[in-house]
């Protein structure tokens, strides 16, 4: 009997968490048998409580383990201490300290055999290595991808087998807004190639993946919009207002690097490997929250 696999989600009701739980609940039937320990501030709240019916309609154990990002592992480990794989997110706000505690725990307390960090692309899979930037959130995030490595190093050369998987998304389709067009994923597409490497991760061991489904002007985006959804874009198209945006401290640099640098992510070669990866019309079609408005619909 194949032993069921222990996978970890960090932020499991967060964008990224659920987009990796869904896409896990449906991985094909050959993969592993999977348990998925769900991190959650609220265990009891109802959008946990329809992910454990959907995931157990599927075959699949859903345990909400309380928890949250920022606060220490160990309870969360000493509940649960042994684990194969731990998908981590971390978000802004000492990320640095934060990632590099969940990927102790997870080695040192957890015994994990695996870890699918998910980080941020500043210029294409060979350039992000040894490109940290000056924008402080992706030079966290480098820090953590850079730490998560040299510690699979370590334990390799101690005799323990240890996978690590690194994605790198490129901006966001949900959280677009006026000025940040150009290469985008959605984050059902990092979800998508979190459960790949948890399915199969001798051949995600080791590699550091740029993500994105579409390159598209912000004029492309509107008359995309426009055609597909039947009104006008939004001004403000993003869970934060503009003025929001430009209140957190690094996103003039942020912008600097888009401007400067840019992604750097292959979107011909990432099609190749998943077909379904999604542009902007597919996103707005498929995912976005206005699926419902389109016209004719």
């Amino acid at each position: 009997m194949v032993p069921t696999k222990k996978v970890l989600v960090l932020g499991a009701t967060g964008k990224q968490g659920a987009a990796v739980v869904d896409a896990l609940l449906d991985l094909p039937s050959s993969s592993p048998t999977l348990e998925i320990l769900a991190l959650t501030r609220s265990p009891e709240s109802a959008k946990i409580k329809s992910l454990i019916e959907t995931a157990k309609a599927k075959g699949v154990t859903v345990t909400p383990v309380k928890g949250d990002l920022k606060d220490s592992p160990a309870p969360v480990f000493e509940a649960h201490p042994r684990v194969d794989t731990v998908f981590v997110v971390t978000t802004i706000g000492n990320e640095d300290a934060i990632g590099k505690a969940w990927v102790d725990a997870a080695i040192d307390k957890g015994e994990a055999s695996q870890i699918v960090l998910t980080s941020v692309d500043r210029g294409g899979e060979d350039k992000s290595w040894v490109n940290p930037t000056d924008v402080p959130h992706f030079l966290q995030k480098h820090a953590i991808e850079v730490y998560l490595r040299d510690r699979a190093d370590e334990l390799e050369k101690n005799g323990r087998k240890f996978r690590w998987t690194i994605l790198r998304p490129t901006a966001f389709l949900d959280n677009t807004n006026p000025g940040m067009f150009g290469k985008l994923v959605s984050v059902r597409d990092i979800g998508l190639f979190a459960a790949k490497a948890v399915g199969n991760p001798e051949q995600w061991d080791r590699r550091a993946v740029s993500l994105a489904g579409d390159s598209i002007t912000y004029a492309q985006a509107r008359e995309t919009f426009k055609r597909v959804v039947g009104s006008d874009m939004p001004q403000t198209y993003t869970i934060f207002g503009q003025g929001m945006l430009w209140a957190i401290a690094d996103v003039g640099k942020m912008f600097e690097f888009f401007r400067t640098e840019g992604y750097g992510a292959d979107i011909q070669v990432l099609r190749k490997e998943e077909p379904r990866l999604q542009t902007f019309e597919a996103w707005l079609k498929e995912s976005s929250g206005w699926k419902n408005e389109m016209s004719g619909l």
